[in-house]
């Protein structure tokens, strides 16, 4: 945690706060303020929000969803990431999905945290991941140990990561030019990473797609 000081106390951790949900944004600002050792220092709405937001503020800790319009929070945790190596951010996600967890971790987040954990989780992520310290949810735990089993690695490990983001993009219903858009690419760059999913993965189209990552649990049915 940093340990800056001002009057010889010890300063709060600042806090980036970036779901799209404004209600939920809103519980998690106040959840956050009640804790003495951290405080909100901004909040975002998209991944390429947080991304801007974080350039300009610096908090010392994100924390980010991942299911939101745009580029979403993988592709916002690999730029902040490219901008500022030691950035500490926390994913706060509804999903417990093992493939999201390793895609998380691979972008450079340092935590991962579910919104069904209990609430004292979620800080503790904080002020861990403000450390440079590693932390998941005890939910999390078998998936994060099955990461390195042979048993437990997905056939997602195939795609690269910018792969994963156009397949993600596709299964929510966004057409080949969006993606081009959203991820600031090619068209022509997102038909070949179109072309290597389908042959990866053994699917035809993005309804395929669709139905993969339903039972995978990276989107909602």
């Amino acid at each position: 945690m940093p340990d800056s000081t001002f009057n010889g106390k010890l300063q709060p951790v600042t806090v980036m706060v970036v779901d799209d949900h404004p209600a939920l944004r809103a519980g998690l600002c106040s959840l956050i303020g009640s804790d003495p050792a951290l405080r909100v220092l901004q909040q975002a709405t998209s991944g390429e929000e947080a991304y801007a937001a974080y350039r300009s503020r610096r908090p010392d800790a994100v924390v980010m969803d991942l299911s939101m319009e745009g580029f979403g929070g993988i592709e916002a945790i690999r730029r902040i990431r490219e901008i500022d190596p030691r950035a500490a951010i926390l994913v706060y996600s509804v999903h417990n999905s093992q493939v999201l967890l390793e895609r998380a971790l691979e972008a450079g987040a340092l935590g991962f945290v579910t919104k069904g954990s209990d609430v004292d989780a979620l800080l503790l992520g904080l002020k861990k991941v403000a450390r440079g310290e590693s932390f998941v949810s005890s939910d999390m735990v078998p998936a994060l140990l099955n990461r390195h089993r042979p048993s437990g690695i997905s056939q997602f490990n195939q795609l690269t990561q910018r792969e994963f983001q156009v397949f993600k993009l596709l299964s929510e219903g966004h057409a080949l030019p969006e993606c081009a858009t959203i991820l600031n690419l090619s068209p022509k760059t997102v038909s070949n990473h179109f072309t290597q999913i389908r042959a990866k993965l053994g699917v035809s189209s993005p309804a395929e797609m669709a139905r993969m990552a339903i039972r995978q649990g990276l989107i909602e049915p």
